[in-house]
């Protein structure tokens, strides 16, 4: 039973939904059978893990059904309907955070009973409540559902005069087709860039020479429109119209729609310095301060521990130890406990390794408990290069030796980021060589292999060893 799929589903409630379901069930209303609320019963022993031994099905007919003989195909139709009646709970759970639907919906029931003192309050206050939201995606879809109500409204009404209520759902469908469809464009674009595979973009030529030639556009229309022009034309030109725009508007924006823009800009600016253009580099760390300080770049309420370790990363790049130091103090009690140590412990390792303060390096690494193999593999490099930088060539190489023994035996490493560091290490080691014959050889590999953890730094070590021929 515990493998059954009821039980897979029910393992998603919480214990507050779990509660919420216990009492959906004994409703007559949805609910008319006493056995699915006893075996609901019988199952809230368990919840909300539902792990244990006694939970079979043979334990669960008895106790719906005290003294008959066990029925396997009796428990396998009420587990089915209790399945069922946990489909339409969380159907409902979700409709019930949808309050414009509903109230979309309430209103157009309100039309067809022609109750209009019910429909006229109703639609005002609905239209003030969705005026008073940040802009995202839902708003487009409940401004047209809303024009579209009002529109059946009109037609019910048997009026024989002009309708404008037909010229706002048109135009409300018009902009939530443009904002979808240039959502869908831009993903098909992003993907692309990341596989190796090639997406159809009908129509997105037609709809972007016609909202281009519109004199004004809704925000977050034009905001996903240069969003969708930047990576098309890998175009620096409308990426800075893009970064004006979030600077405008980006306070009237719902926080997961303005952290889906963010995100896209940000990894624009990821390619473009990866190629070599650091002018972006304070462009994304503008973005990423800006994301973190509205928290619309926080993950449900903690910020990642992978967007703080990019934000040093970016403040040290420009040698702004300062800025980062009070980053790194000032947001490390917004990430998850279980990161939390680890990462402002690694960071700030980092930043005195910048620093050239190899004591305070060395401190902080040796406070990490490696709540991730990233702080593995990191802090095992950090230490390697503060070595390196305080000529303890001894303790070098035989960290070196026990960080490849751990990439090669670690079983739940990535293969290609297993790659990456066992390159970083046998290339190191063959540098640090220094073999007169081979040293050209080690710089090409230094230049052209890939993965590589550290490439810029393995290219000065290779110079600073030439000057010990």
């Amino acid at each position: 039973m515990k493998n059954s799929k009821l039980i897979e589903l029910l393992k998603t409630f919480d214990a507050n939904e779990w509660r919420q379901f216990e009492a959906f069930v004994a409703s007559p209303y949805f609910n008319s059978s006493d056995n699915l609320i006893q075996l609901c019963s019988f199952l809230s022993k368990y919840a909300p893990d539902f792990s244990a031994a006694a939970l079979t099905k043979e334990k669960a007919h008895q106790a719906i059904f005290p003294g008959a003989p066990f029925d396997n195909r009796q428990m396998g139709y009420l587990m089915n309907y209790l399945i069922q009646l946990a489909e339409e709970f969380i159907g409902i759970q979700h409709y019930r955070q949808q309050k414009l639907r509903m109230k979309g919906d309430i209103l157009t029931e309100y039309s067809r009973r022609e109750l209009e003192k019910h429909y006229n309050f109703l639609y005002r206050k609905t239209q003030e409540e969705l005026e008073a939201t940040g802009q995202d995606a839902a708003q487009y879809e409940f401004r047209y559902t809303l024009a579209e109500v009002a529109s059946q409204h009109f037609i019910r009404q048997r009026v024989r005069s002009f309708d404008p209520t037909l010229q706002n759902a048109v135009n409300a469908l018009d902009e939530l087709y443009f904002l979808r469809k240039l959502k869908y464009s831009i993903e098909m674009l992003n993907r692309q860039a990341i596989i190796s595979s090639t997406y159809e973009l009908s129509f997105t030529d037609e709809v972007q020479t016609y909202l281009s030639a519109q004199p004004e556009r809704p925000p977050l229309i034009d905001i996903h429109l240069h969003i969708y022009l930047s990576l098309a034309h890998d175009s620096g030109e409308h990426f800075s119209k893009l970064i004006q725009l979030i600077e405008a508007h980006s306070e009237h924006i719902e926080l997961a729609e303005k952290r889906g823009i963010y995100l896209y800009a940000i990894n624009f600016c990821a390619r473009k310095i990866r190629q070599g253009k650091d002018e972006y580099v304070p462009i994304v760390l503008n973005l990423y301060l800006r994301g973190i300080r509205d928290k619309s770049l926080f993950e449900e309420e903690y910020l990642s521990h992978w967007t703080y370790t990019n934000v040093v990363k970016l403040f040290l790049r420009q040698k702004e130890f300062e800025q980062a130091g009070a980053f790194i103090k000032t947001y490390s009690s917004n990430l998850s406990p279980q990161s939390r140590e680890d990462a402002l412990h690694f960071n700030l390792a980092e930043l005195y390794y910048q620093k050239e303060e190899y004591g305070e390096v060395l401190s902080h690494l040796s406070q990490l408990n490696f709540s991730d193999l990233f702080y593995h593999m990191g802090s095992r490099t950090v230490l390697i290069k503060t070595y390196y930088e305080c000529d303890e060539i001894e303790s070098l190489l035989s960290l070196l030796a026990s960080f490849s023994n751990f990439l090669r035996r670690n079983k739940k490493i990535a293969p290609g980021l297993k790659k990456t560091y066992l390159n970083f290490c046998n290339l190191l080691f063959n540098t640090l060589k220094n073999n007169p014959r081979k040293r050209e050889k080690v710089h090409e590999e230094i230049q052209r292999t890939q993965p590589l953890a550290e490439r810029s730094w393995l290219l000065k070590v290779w110079e600073e060893q030439g000057k010990f021929r």
